[in-house]
């Protein structure tokens, strides 16, 4: 290559002193042009004959990315493909002269993770940024080096938004069972309209929940990691798996009830603020109120409570041979299958076994039901539901544990009448209804037109004013879920395919 060039460099001083054979100016024009171009050439040649990937290029090998694997007998699109495949495989984090502005955002942004309690390692921040410096040398591999850049980053940043979005961990058993129905995320759809916006940060942060819980934990988490560093290490964990059970939950409407198991409270949240607090008593350790989420479609007035069975047959059944009245003196009649009045005075009751217990036990409207003066439903698997109750005196311990997995409501008409004039039409006579219900004893029910969401959440950490505020674990579950959020796997970043030999 060396020798190519010194010939040609030697020739055109040769002909331009006169050395050359001429045979008129216009073959010493020819003459000179020709060897001009083969200087031009040798050149070329000499820088190693490599050039800037083109766009083109680049795209052309995006075009033969993997569109789908086989994983448990099924096929799953990539994500990266089918994003690329939109926006006709153009590059989009990379030009010829380097990175884009949008892929040093991008990259700045995943190295930042921590302050929305996720783990920068998962999405390989630093190798990214390292990879991001390398597309400014020129070499044989600087067309892997685009691919693998646009290849990685996308995955990355998709990764990224969807954890944002829903969360990180996947085991079924430790998530809250989402919603019904509920619309799925479209990671690449977010992304493309990030890129479009030119706002990419602040659209891919539009991922993120809005309730606010959530929006209020992280601004102090962040707050924190800006002004205390040691107390921040020390909470770093509480603070991720709660933004985590924070990110199951279905997406917050202007109006809900949130219920917080750890800190004995129904909020009705309207909005950015808190329209009303009470004070509720949750399930006890061993009868643990369930996470849920649902909606609130009615509820009922002097309510009639219906006995669960495992409470029939475990708590009341030992009382009932001691004594057969104990059902008489609560106002609690007995029923047998068929459904017809039973004579507590007349059963063997040491013959009836829990196992096989054969009555329904059914409690009337009183002062004494266990229901109290009003009951909320809400669909769920657990047959859990919200209601009054005449222990009063529970709601002033500050540990309030005490129930058999439902919700004890403090001043729970208060919630109803204001479930009722939200509801709209005819409010007023609703709300005459519910009390002469009250005063007459009778049960009423009262169907709510715009069912009202229902979030029963267990938060060990939360926001208190501009601090975080951690919560007693009181069923346990954060261990759980500690253990699975540092242990769950780091994703890997898509591999440079096999069309790329180029290393």
């Amino acid at each position: 290559m060396k020798s190519s060039f010194t010939f040609c460099l030697n020739a055109i001083v040769g002909f331009i002193k006169g050395q050359q054979p001429t045979d008129g100016p216009l073959f010493r024009f020819v003459g000179f042009m020709a060897l001009a171009m083969m200087l031009a050439g040798a050149v070329s040649r000499g820088a190693g004959s490599v050039e800037r990937p083109s766009n083109t290029d680049v795209a052309s090998l995006l075009r033969q990315l993997p569109k789908g694997s086989q994983q448990n007998d099924s096929v799953t699109i990539s994500r990266v493909a089918a994003f690329y495949a939109h926006s006709s495989y153009t590059p989009v984090w990379t030009s010829p002269s380097g990175a884009t502005p949008e892929a040093r955002a991008a990259v700045s942004l995943l190295k930042g993770a921590a302050r929305f309690g996720l783990k920068p390692a998962e999405y390989r921040a630093a190798g990214l940024a390292a990879l991001l410096d390398s597309l400014g040398t020129v070499d044989e591999q600087s067309l892997a080096r685009r691919v693998r850049a646009e290849q990685q980053l996308s995955e990355a940043v998709l990764h990224f938004v969807q954890h944002l979005h829903e969360g990180r961990i996947t085991n079924s058993e430790l998530r809250t069972a989402p919603l019904a129905g509920a619309p799925s995320f479209d990671a690449v759809a977010h992304l493309q309209r990030a890129l479009g916006s030119g706002r990419l940060v602040p659209v891919l942060l539009e991922a993120q929940p809005a309730s606010r819980s959530y929006v209020r934990l992280l601004s102090a988490w962040q707050r924190m990691l800006d002004k205390d560093s040691v107390g921040a290490q020390r909470t770093a964990l509480a603070v991720a798996i709660n933004l985590e059970r924070l990110r199951w939950e279905p997406r917050a409407d202007s109006l809900y009830l949130a219920v917080n198991i750890p800190s004995y409270t129904l909020q009705v949240v309207r909005g950015a603020r808190v329209a009303a607090s009470h004070r509720v008593v949750v399930g006890k350790v061993a009868s643990p109120t369930p996470g849920l989420y649902s909606r609130v479609t009615f509820f009922q007035t002097a309510p009639e409570w219906r006995v669960p069975q495992s409470i029939a047959a475990n708590e009341m059944l030992p009382k009932l041979r001691k004594d057969a009245g104990y059902l008489d003196d609560r106002g609690f009649e007995l029923y047998n299958a068929a459904g017809r009045l039973v004579n507590p005075y007349r059963v063997d009751w040491d013959a009836v076994q829990p196992e096989t217990f054969p009555y329904t036990i059914r409690q009337a409207p009183s002062a004494e039901n266990a229901l109290g003066e009003v009951v909320f439903r809400f669909a769920n698997p657990f047959a859990v539901y919200m209601h009054d109750t005449p222990a009063k005196a529970a709601f002033r311990a500050n540990a309030r544990a005490l129930s058999h997995g439902c919700i004890r409501v403090e001043k729970p008409l208060e919630l109803a009448r204001f479930l009722l004039e939200r509801d709209g039409k005819n409010a007023a006579d609703r709300l005459e209804d519910l009390q002469n219900s009250l005063d007459a004893g009778h049960t009423k029910e009262f169907g709510l037109q715009a069912p009202v969401p229902l979030l029963v959440r267990y938060l060990t950490c939360e926001a208190d004013g501009d601090q975080l505020r951690q919560l007693p674990d009181i069923y346990g579950r954060d261990l759980a879920l500690s253990q699975a959020w540092q242990d769950a796997p780091t994703t890997p970043l898509a591999p440079v395919t096999a069309v790329l030999a180029l290393r």
